[in-house]
């Protein structure tokens, strides 16, 4: 029996211990486990994990992913929520691209295709969330940095290093870069300018010339860490004339020198009593940095020693003196030397100390009373250990010793995170840990092949069994991709999986170093050094404080559901509702005409709607007498800002050395393209900037050859709506994206319309209509001089320094404010993005002999795979042309939450 457990079973489990410890009249636990209940009951808890086909990926290439939501303490999958978001963000921390997916039980596809015209090759990250999970914070959100290479238009190669120099008691840092051709030959005395941004936001900007190394170093700025972090480096090379190339780098610096904290087990250290004390060294890199030292007194005694463990990660045991201050002497690799300050001691408190007993399957918790604590009469605490939001332990203890012993049996306690709490008798908390189960309550998947070898385009059969602890079958559905390893290699250790994600990454504070570390190869190492991580990490889903206070704080986000409401409210001009008001809801795209009363609160409300992505609806509101001075309101379904990238240690700095394997493999398949007189799998714009000069005009408007894009009507390439000649412009940089309901372009751009400035939800009546009333569109994003121009009287509400990219339209008739209409309304929420059908060539027929190399990296992937009531699922697909050892990794759930995940390998000679 997995032990969640009733109101009823907890309160049972109080009492015992209640017997065992103390008096009924003294016992508080109860009012902890109602707190817990209420929260889980009010606060459900959804989590996101995307399994990707592989770990990086090249320009051009199409990411191929499956979303498993799942809910409550069981990992179960969600009904609660009906669609998942899916954002791609860049290195400048801004949604680049951002998918709106159906879930169905829980589980939901989709693909990002990664465009030449709006990637480049850097850093970027997957998002996922649902409008639930906005509720907790966006620190609950699947969050994932993955490399973008390029291959085909890429001349320039380019890495970062850091220097940092100590000037008395501030750190400088310099970034060095350095720039080298395909070839590694360095690109010598070339011009280099370079803009340091964080975000649209430019902090900094200068020039120079590489060296003969093909180096050049550039100061960062600003030595306050804030300021430093998710900011990048934006470069221009000119390796020609007229010829620049642009590069951008990560600025990897989570802190400007190594972070050492110290983590006393519990919380907090107590005179008189041994403790625990976990430590941390985080580097400049955020990563990891072995250190070791020693502990000393006030009086310069040695009394303890440390060195770390693991990634950093380390303990050392220490007991406290009254009127005594202790400090520890670290040594960092590089031989340097710190001292610093451990936290301070109390006298009166308890010491939380927690031994998870691998073999018995029994965590031992000690509570140590200190001095002054133990004199005090009547002294009762509780104990209580939750797990998901479930609670699996309670008792509540009675303090007549130093230290009193509590062994829980946990063989029936689900795999993950255990917070263990203590608590005064009035419910204060007063100590915390955490600890990990790695219990064998986990899928026994298997995924074997007929033989272990292969040849190229060979037909491969793979069977899936699915099994419980037991050996009773399961049924899962699951999702499995192929990869060569020879052309993209990876680090396992390193990567997420769904047991590492929904176990341990959800549910703990701060960055994890290689989550996968600790379940692709179990080990009593691995487990031991799991519990450091506890140690030195905090459970972030709530705070006791909040929950025993009684504070409910209502969700602001709704769950979505498949299908879509669209609501709102008719009021007068003076913002009054309007009862019995008609409201007609019209797509001419799908022929759809609907429409409806305002209630007696002026709101309306259509429902049942299953939207698609693209489609756009117009409202239209009249009086009861078929008035229209009136203003319609549309309550829009917002998407989540851009969040800075907390993975600062998951940054590459070297992308095309990394992945050198996959880019010279998509070279090898663009040159065997061409050879058979094919053009490449994506047609790449090069990253080469034409610099041309262009004249300057005078008066209040610019001239035509002034701007970096023009947009004019063309009879010859008709368009259904100006949002769509825009972006079929040839060659632009021009780009939408849904923001709140609302079109608007990517990159800060404000828009003027003849010569007004309007706002986003002014103009979507506009946008999305056809073309016969504009006469011209300028664009201006490059020249500050030109944006000024454009802005003309608006200047004031821009900083000179900061002035945003500018659209600046031009219609025929010239009064664009003068059709202003409140009663009418033009909305296009985020719909349902379209879903590709991953291809895999079939080499079945040996009469069709296909000349041209078969160079996939990703050999096959699938989201949809059943196992049945035996447990068992078959799958097929062909091998490619690479040779090398081919990765099956097989990633799934069943109904009852039980989670499985399985890498199985085989060799194509």
């Amino acid at each position: 029996m997995k032990l969640k457990r009733s109101l009823f079973l907890f309160c049972t489990i109080a009492l015992i211990g209640v017997l065992a410890f103390t008096s009924r009249d003294e016992e508080p636990v109860e009012k902890l486990v109602t707190a817990l209940q209420r929260w889980a009951d009010t606060n459900p808890q959804e989590k996101i994990y995307l399994h990707t086909d592989k770990p990086y990926y090249i320009v051009g290439d199409t990411i191929w992913f499956k979303a498993y939501v799942t809910i409550g303490s069981k990992n179960q999958l969600s009904a609660l929520s009906g669609a998942v978001y899916v954002d791609l963000i860049n290195e400048g921390d801004s949604v680049a691209q951002s998918l709106k997916l159906p879930l169905t039980a829980g589980m939901g596809k989709g693909n990002i295709v990664l465009s030449d015209t709006v990637l480049r090759e850097g850093n970027y990250r997957l998002r996922a969330y649902t409008q639930w999970m906005r509720n907790a914070g966006s620190d609950y959100f699947y969050d994932r940095n993955f490399s973008v290479g390029n291959s085909v238009a890429n001349a320039v190669f380019a890495k970062i290093d850091y220097i940092y120099t100590q000037d008395g008691a501030s750190t400088k840092v310099k970034a060095l870069l350095k720039y080298t051709n395909q070839k590694g030959e360095p690109y010598v005395d070339k011009p280099i300018r370079y803009e340091f941004k964080k975000s649209y936001q430019i902090l900094a900007t200068g020039g120079g010339s590489t060296n003969e190394l093909g180096e050049i170093s550039v100061n960062i700025p600003s030595p306050k860490p804030g300021e430093v972090l998710n900011s990048y480096l934006l470069t221009k090379i000119a390796i020609a004339k007229d010829a620049n190339i642009v590069k951008s780098f990560p600025i990897k610096t989570a802190s400007l020198k190594t972070d050492v904290q110290f983590f006393p087990e519990g919380g907090s250290l107590v005179n008189g009593i041994r403790s625990r004390i976990g430590f941390k060294a985080t580097g400049t890199n955020g990563l990891g940095v072995p250190i070791k030292g020693v502990v000393i007194d006030n009086d310069n005694k040695e009394v303890a020693e440390l060195e770390s463990k693991h990634l950093g990660m380390g303990y050392f045991q220490l007991i406290p003196e009254q009127d005594k201050t202790y400090q520890a002497k670290i040594t960092y690799p590089d031989g340097s030397v710190n001292t610093l300050k451990l936290p301070d001691a109390v006298n009166d408190g308890y010491v939380l100390s927690v031994y998870n007993n691998l073999e018995t399957d029994t965590i031992l918790v000690r509570v140590n009373a200190g001095g002054s604590a133990l004199k005090k009469e009547g002294q009762v605490v509780s104990l209580v250990a939750q797990c998901g939001g479930v609670v699996q332990y309670a008792v509540s203890i009675a303090i007549n010793k130093s230290t009193t012993s509590i062994p829980i049996p946990a063989k029936d306690f689900p795999s993950g995170i255990l917070q263990i709490g203590l608590f005064s008798k009035e419910g204060s908390p007063l100590n915390e840990r955490i600890v990990f189960l790695q219990r064998n309550d986990l899928m026994d998947l298997k995924v074997n092949s007929s033989k272990k070898e292969y040849g190229v385009r060979e037909k491969v059969e793979l069977d899936i069994d699915a099994k419980d602890a037991s050996g009773k079958p399961l049924v899962g559905n699951f999702s499995v991709s192929v990869i060569n390893e020879a052309v993209v290699p990876s680090d396992e250790t390193t990567e997420n999986t769904i047991i590492s994600q929904l176990l341990l990454s959800s549910d703990i504070k701060g960055y994890i170093e290689k989550p996968n570390y600790y379940f692709y190869k179990p080990t009593d190492e691995t487990k031991a050094n799991l519990d450091i991580l506890m140690l030195t990490q905090g459970y972030r889903r709530f705070v006791w404080k909040d929950l025993i206070s009684g504070k409910q704080v209502l969700p602001i986000f709704k769950a979505e559901k498949l299908v879509s409401d669209i609501t709102g409210k008719l009021a007068t001009l003076a913002n009054k509702p309007i009862a019995g008001g008609k409201v007609t809801l019209v797509n001419n795209k799908l022929g759809l005409i609907l429409d409806t009363v305002s209630d007696k609160n002026g709101l309306f409300k259509f429902s049942n709607l299953l939207i698609a992505e693209g489609i756009d609806f117009m409202l239209q509101g009249r009086t009861l007498k078929n008035g229209k001075k009136l203003e319609l309101q549309v309550d829009k379904v917002t998407q989540h800002e851009a969040t800075p990238n907390v993975n600062i240690g998951d940054i590459n700095t070297n992308i095309p050395a990394v992945l050198k394997a996959s880019i010279e493999n998509n070279i090898g398949q663009d040159m065997d393209l061409q050879k058979h007189g094919k053009t490449g799998r994506v047609q790449q714009l090069r990253e080469v900037q034409i610099s041309a000069s262009k004249k300057w005009g005078f008066g209040n408007h610019i001239n035509e050859n002034q701007a970096d894009e023009v947009f004019k009507p063309d009879s010859r390439r008709p368009c259904a709506t100006l949002k769509e000649c825009l972006e079929e412009m040839d060659k632009t940089r021009i780009s939408f994206a849904l923001k709140d309901g609302l079109w608007q372009l990517n990159g800060g751009y404000v828009t003027l319309i003849d010569d007004v400035l309007i706002e986003p939800e002014d103009y979507q009546e506009l946008l999305l209509s056809d073309v016969s009333d504009i006469r011209k569109i300028y664009f201006s994003y490059q020249s500050k001089a030109i944006t000024a121009r454009l802005l003309a009287s608006y200047m004031a509400r821009f900083p000179p320094e900061k002035l945003p990219p500018v659209m600046a339209i031009y219609t025929k008739s010239g009064n664009f404010r003068k059709k202003y209409d409140p009663s009418v309304v033009y909305y296009s929420p985020k719909g349902f993005s379209a879903v590709k059908e991953f291809y895999a060539p079939k080499y079945d027929n040996p009469a069709v002999n296909n000349p041209i190399a078969d160079l996939r990296s990703t050999i096959y992937w699938n989201p949809a795979i059943l196992t049945g009531n035996d447990g068992k699922a078959k799958l097929n697909y062909f091998n490619s042309d690479n040779r090398g050892v081919y990765r099956v990794t097989v990633e799934g759930i069943n109904a009852d939450g039980l989670l499985g995940m399985q890498v199985y390998r085989y060799t194509v000679n």
